[in-house]
């Protein structure tokens, strides 16, 4: 079990889980299942995120000293069962969503976990500035709190929120590389 947290980033994805929690409060400030329905729906969806991210990018991790203990590269789970967490979690998540009362939620999660494994993710291998397309991924989550709770996604207060969201990736991923950069380069990341 512990290896599958690892795997799905448990403790990534449990802030990401109440960005969208903050979401929908700020359009909804009472408690109702939507809202579980939403956190859990957005928890699992990062935690598939995260470890597809760790399917495609396994041999990169075993490089790497910081990524070389994740679960794959490290031989605690298998390619198989990395696979089986990834669709259960990814079906739940956004089945959970969908219970939510609109299907929005659901195609924004889903968005997001595309977009971070098709755009971030082989940008990453090209340019350090992957950070700006990347940052979108973490100002996601508020706005599909805010859709489940019967928000419009285009209404300026959770913009606003999305958006320092999306300032503050860049900041977190700058430190990772002049932390890590080292181990970055060596592993052919630019």
């Amino acid at each position: 079990m512990n290896s599958l947290l690892r795997l799905g980033k448990f403790s990534i994805s449990l802030p990401v889980a109440l960005t969208g929690f903050l979401g929908y409060f700020i359009h909804s400030p009472e408690p109702a299942i939507p809202l579980w329905l939403t956190v859990t729906g957005v928890f699992l969806l990062a935690m598939a995120s995260s470890a597809l991210n760790q399917v495609v990018e396994r041999k990169t991790d075993a490089l790497m000293e910081r990524t070389s203990s994740r679960p794959l590269p490290a031989g605690e789970l298998t390619l198989s069962q990395a696979l089986w967490f990834i669709v259960l979690s990814a079906l739940c998540g956004t089945v959970l969503l969908l219970r939510t009362g609109s299907w929005l939620p659901a195609a924004l999660g889903l968005f997001t976990m595309a977009w971070y494994i098709l755009v971030y993710t082989p940008l990453k291998r090209m340019t350090a500035f992957a950070v700006f397309p990347g940052a979108l991924t973490g100002a996601m989550p508020p706005l599909i709190g805010w859709t489940a709770a019967g928000g419009s996604p285009l209404e300026r207060e959770i913009l606003m929120v999305s958006f320092f969201l999306f300032v503050g990736q860049m900041p977190h991923y700058w430190l990772l590389l002049i932390r890590y950069g080292r181990e970055f380069q060596e592993a052919g990341l630019p």
